[in-house]
């Protein structure tokens, strides 16, 4: 008798052991909601072709796999509220539950919800306090830069401190320990129209709407004002800018003077994305 009482402790310290486990790993775990072109997870606990895999729609990410886009492809992935896109040629990695490392390339962060989210990349690292749609992207420098389509909240770096994020403010995070580099205000509506993080998913993004707003504010305040995208940053005292002439359609809405004034808001997300949003 005291055998099988001794036998049924030990199997019910297993099963909660594993529960607990099975909780764990799924709170950290994401899920692949879309792909498009060559996407692969590299397991790092394995090594050889066995480490190599496809990732396909409802593929479960865990922090032990490392996402890479190939040329003109790109994936999206869903951990809780929160959603995250890979761009392409992006190499990146949910190192743990609210915790993004990326070697190369673009990422965009969507949630609804207030939250505390880390970014980092080969170099330099920013925390980000708040609620919002940001797409990072790395930089020849070793660091990134953070441009938050609609936001509120604030960034934290280690030698930087606490700072207020912005919609439409292009931020440069640099060196280790971390601190700001260069701040730019963007034209939203130009990048918007040239950004594939948002125009080459199947699915609006739940933001959808605030980012057309912040868009709308920033076109009344601006009417058109900028021209030019900003590029890379080969290093901490550098920063490209590629200017863009009428003719190759990047122009904002706002200056067209032959385009007849939207009427609805339904109207004016389709000038920004073309009429593509999903009914």
């Amino acid at each position: 008798m005291r055998d099988n009482k001794v036998n049924l402790t030990v199997i019910w310290l297993f099963c909660t052991f594993l529960s607990i486990e099975l909780f764990l790993a799924s709170a950290e775990a994401a899920t692949c909601r879309h792909t498009s072109g060559k996407v692969e997870g590299i397991d790092e606990t394995l090594k050889g072709d066995k480490a190599i895999s496809s990732l396909k729609v409802n593929s479960t990410i865990l922090p032990k796999h490392v996402v890479c886009t190939g040329k003109g492809s790109r994936t999206e992935l869903r951990e809780g509220d929160v959603i995250i896109r890979f761009g392409s040629n992006t190499v990146a990695q949910q190192k743990s539950k609210s915790t993004y490392w990326i070697h190369s390339g673009s990422l965009l962060f969507c949630s609804l919800k207030p939250t505390i989210v880390t970014f980092s990349s080969l170099q330099s690292s920013a925390t980000f306090h708040g609620r919002g749609t940001i797409i990072l992207e790395t930089t020849g420098n070793g660091g990134f830069k953070l441009i938050p389509l609609e936001v509120q909240g604030h960034y934290v770096t280690e030698q930087g401190g606490k700072k207020e994020a912005r919609a439409a403010q292009l931020m440069f995070v640099i060196d280790k320990p971390s601190k700001y580099g260069d701040a730019y205000d963007i034209d939203l509506m130009l990048m918007l129209r040239s950004s594939r993080l948002l125009g080459m998913f199947p699915d609006p993004l739940p933001t959808f709407e605030r980012i057309g707003l912040a868009i709308y504010s920033q076109e009344l305040r601006l009417k058109g004002k900028y021209n030019a995208l900003i590029g890379d940053a080969p290093n901490k005292d550098t920063v490209q800018l590629w200017a863009f002439e009428k003719s190759q359609g990047f122009e904002s809405g706002s200056k067209n003077e032959n385009r007849k004034p939207s009427s609805s808001k339904r109207g004016f997300f389709g000038r920004i994305f073309g009429g593509n949003r999903k009914k």
